[in-house]
């Protein structure tokens, strides 16, 4: 659990000191307009991180014959939300440090978890499946959310106006990245009509990432 922690402290000291110091970024509160992106980013990757070798790390639950797979999927978005939930307080302190008011609505919050966690869930069944039958799937994961990290504004503000914005609205993170961060640090409500968006397309992605997993569930436990 500590170890959770410390990896996004880690990563919150190296980009703050990076684009805050090295290649200055002029953002008010740079730590935690950071830490407001980095906290789900660190949800996000580190379940579908996981979910890869989900199957395999508990084979021994698999072979039981009451035990269903996807409870798995499920566990393992929940313990990685705890580390979320966890870092929140930091997030206070840090805005609290430089006189900024904390002031969040917590319906919206729990409205934003609910639908990042939808389509984690959704993709994590995706990835935990296939991967059993392609082994390379969960390198595959690895290295699109290593792009992923920089195409997500996390270190910097979203592009109003880019030649690649239309790309970059497939980023399912971007509507929620902004989300989380004009809750949590700015204090106001977050575009709506996008959000919304981006909860219908984690419905759509849970729904096809279930369907997947009940296609193959009865060759898995033989394939492990």
């Amino acid at each position: 659990m500590l170890w959770s922690i410390l990896v996004p402290l880690l990563q919150l000291g190296v980009l703050t000191f990076t684009f805050g110091s090295l290649i200055r970024v002029d953002i008010a509160n740079y730590p935690a307009f950071i830490y407001s992106g980095l906290l789900p980013w660190t949800w996000f990757s580190s379940s579908l991180s996981g979910s890869g070798h989900l199957f395999f790390t508990h084979r021994d639950l698999l072979r039981r014959p009451a035990f269903p797979p996807g409870a798995l999927i499920i566990v393992n978005t929940l313990a990685h939300l705890i580390t979320f939930i966890l870092g929140l307080p930091l997030l206070f302190v840090l805005m609290g440090w430089n006189g900024q008011v904390v002031s969040w609505n917590p319906m919206t919050f729990l409205l934003l978890l609910s639908i990042q966690g939808i389509l984690m869930v959704g993709l994590s069944f995706m990835i935990a499946t296939l991967n059993v039958f392609y082994r390379d799937i969960a390198q595959l994961v690895g290295l699109v959310l290593s792009l992923g990290f920089f195409l997500t504004p996390i270190f910097y503000r979203p592009f109003i106006e880019s030649q690649f914005r239309t790309f970059l609205v497939l980023n399912p993170m971007i509507p929620l990245i902004n989300g989380y961060r004009a809750v949590l640090f700015e204090g106001t409500s977050p575009e709506w009509g996008s959000l919304m968006l981006t909860g219908g397309i984690s419905i759509i992605v849970c729904g096809s990432g279930y369907l997947i997993y009940k296609h193959w569930l009865p060759d898995i436990v033989d394939e492990i």
